[in-house]
């Protein structure tokens, strides 16, 4: 056999194999995201089925949401699933099931976010939950109670493998530092000590910074702007990087989750189409939410009647709401969400999954065992 043929025959391989490994990964995860809330948010957003972007990326899969106990999960639970690649008891945040909540710990799981760290990529976490909430802690930190907002975040100091999480951007300031005062410290006292100051906002991000913590007041900030401050960062470094991006899309509160997930949606798309192709892009949720599309017609707003509905439920301190097209229950449930991918890794996204399968997705995407 020519000696060509016998080097393309052992290169090619190698190269293919290299190409289609990610450089980085972005796992964008809604919270209580579930196929209900994505169908009623394109019905909202839209007046039409399947006008998401998350709908229409080319791999798409169904996952199971169960914790190790409970056929319906919380975001520790499932978020554990999804960043450690094994099932937890609801309420505990990456440790196994051994542990229980509020009574002991199990055995600490590392993250994918861990992984990244002990590799010496970057790595980075924005939501506009608290960054003590179970779906970001799950990344960072180990507790058997979620609650422990104080526990929680010093961890973000101490990390286990790496240098900790390079930038982390989320709401929660009040709540966390009333938690920390409860135990003597002080979010200005612990940045200190442990050399990395507590921000309060975006703007107060040097240029040049290639780590930051930003802790703000409200959940309601620029998420583009976010994640495009992120990615600048966490760009610099040649090894490249693992980004979690988490949006609360709860429907107890429907007119004010449908347009979070529709936003949401169109920053997923954006980011798309700025990431290059050695980046995989991973949507998901933990957990899915008791809204039902329940009738409704072409050419009506997918929320009439909802203004009236809402002021009612709120006189009457109600939880479950009514209106033509629309029923909500005020719930987590247990049915499959959707898994939607692109980019090096996504060809993992196909079928029925278990929540769990979506670490190894991500850890075989960078190349990893």
């Amino acid at each position: 056999m020519p000696r060509l043929i016998i080097f393309l025959l052992v290169i090619v391989p190698v190269m293919v194999a290299a190409q289609s490994r990610a450089k980085n990964v972005i796992l964008f995860l809604a919270d209580a995201g579930g196929i209900p809330t994505i169908h009623a948010a394109s019905l909202h957003g839209y007046g039409a089925a399947r006008k998401l972007f998350v709908q229409r990326m080319p791999n798409i899969a169904l996952s199971d949401t169960s914790s190790a106990s409970g056929f319906v999960t919380d975001s520790a639970a499932g978020m554990t699933a999804i960043v450690t690649g094994q099932r937890t008891n609801n309420g505990v945040i990456a440790q196994s099931a051994s542990g229980q909540r509020g009574v002991r710990d199990g055995d600490p799981l590392k993250s994918i976010l861990e992984y990244a760290e002990e590799r010496g990529l970057s790595t980075g976490i924005i939501t506009n939950d608290a960054v003590t909430g179970a779906t970001p802690a799950a990344l960072y930190a180990k507790a058997n109670e979620r609650a422990e907002m104080a526990v929680i975040f010093q961890q973000v100091f101490t990390p286990r493998l790496g240098d900790g999480v390079d930038v982390m951007i989320g709401a929660g300031r009040p709540a966390i530092a009333k938690s920390l005062a409860a135990t003597g410290g002080t979010l200005d006292a612990l940045g200190k000590e442990k050399g990395r100051p507590i921000l309060s906002a975006l703007a107060d991000v040097a240029p040049d910074a290639t780590r930051a913590i930003v802790l703000l007041d409200s959940a309601d900030f620029d998420l583009a702007e976010a994640v495009q401050l992120a990615r600048r960062m966490l760009s610099k470094n040649p090894n490249g990087y693992f980004l979690m991006v988490e949006w609360d899309t709860h429907t107890d509160v429907l007119r004010r989750g449908l347009d979070r997930m529709v936003a949401f949606d169109r920053l997923i798309e954006r980011t798309a189409q700025a990431a290059g192709d050695d980046t995989l892009l991973l949507f998901t949720a933990d957990h899915s939410f008791d809204i039902r599309v329940r009738g409704g017609r072409s050419g009506v707003p997918l929320l009439e009647g909802f203004d009236e509905a809402e002021a009612k439920r709120v006189a009457e301190k109600a939880r479950d709401i009514r209106i033509p097209a629309v029923r909500m229950d005020n719930g987590h449930t247990g049915e499959e969400v959707l898994v939607a991918a692109q980019g090096p890794g996504a060809d993992g996204v196909r079928g029925y999954l278990a929540n769990t399968d979506l670490f190894g997705i991500m850890l075989n995407a960078f190349g990893w065992k």
